[in-house]
């Protein structure tokens, strides 16, 4: 999902919002932030910030109540995450923080055999301000990588957003609501948030369009998915009616 962040934005709660957007659950959930879009005018401040936080999160087994992020589900999924952080490299991305396996100390290091990898971010920017158009933008890696890159004005922010074939969520981080509201409404995405980016109420519905899917979750339309709607024509109409008569102003198509 992208998480849009315009100039006014609240830097130090959009990078804590980015966070938790992208790194809760390793990464491994379906409206992860995996993209984030940051205008150019503070792009290198937050994406400083953003590196500076998500380095700090504390990896360890999900047992341990002040673990902050746990493994991957699986070792074919780390190495899944691991092919696409070595393609981004290739293709000219920098990793800014992260990207390896990380190693623990003497008193845990039965968690050296886990499928732990470091939260990571990679910078896709071009030394022109450009983004690079790599793979990892496109693909859904499911697991704690964002890709992050800038973008010159609003109109630049919704095309790159929508520039994927998934539309599931986003997020817009601005202080301008007007704004806010004028960008969601341009995004092909069914679920969005402003200032905020995975929490949701049972009430609000669910769903993406594009290739994220069909129908919702939750809210009215959930209910409205367990029914179903019948139709009931009724001609009060006392007039004969004979469709094959052959005459003018009686057959319709």
């Amino acid at each position: 999902a992208p998480m849009i962040v315009f100039e006014d934005a609240d830097i130090e709660q959009t990078v804590n919002g980015a966070a938790f957007a992208s790194m809760v659950a390793s990464g491994q959930t379906c409206i992860m932030g995996s993209r984030l879009l940051i205008h150019e005018s503070i792009y290198k401040e937050v994406l400083e910030k953003f590196a500076k936080k998500v380095s700090s999160i504390k990896l360890g087994p999900p047992q341990d109540p002040t673990t902050q992020m746990g493994p991957v589900i699986s070792s074919l999924q780390r190495n899944k995450i691991e092919a696409f952080l070595e393609t981004a490299v290739k293709e000219k991305a920098t990793i800014v923080t992260g990207g390896k396996r990380p190693v623990f100390d003497n008193n845990n290091s039965d968690l050296n055999h886990g499928y732990y990898i470091e939260p990571t971010i990679i910078d896709c920017t071009t030394a022109s301000g450009e983004p690079r158009n790599l793979n990892i933008v496109r693909e859904e890696v499911f697991g704690p990588v964002v890709v992050a890159y800038s973008f010159r004005d609003e109109q630049h922010a919704i095309e790159l957003a929508n520039d994927s074939e998934f539309g599931l969520a986003a997020s817009i981080w601005s202080q301008d609501v007007k704004r806010a509201h004028r960008v969601a409404q341009q995004l092909d995405v069914g679920i969005i948030w402003l200032n905020d980016h995975h929490r949701n109420d049972p009430s609000s519905p669910w769903g993406g369009m594009k290739d994220s899917g069909v129908g919702r979750e939750n809210g009215l339309e959930a209910f409205r998915e367990y029914s179903q709607t019948r139709s009931i024509v009724v001609n009060y109409d006392d007039r004969p009616f004979d469709w094959f008569v052959q005459e003018d102003g009686v057959r319709y198509s």
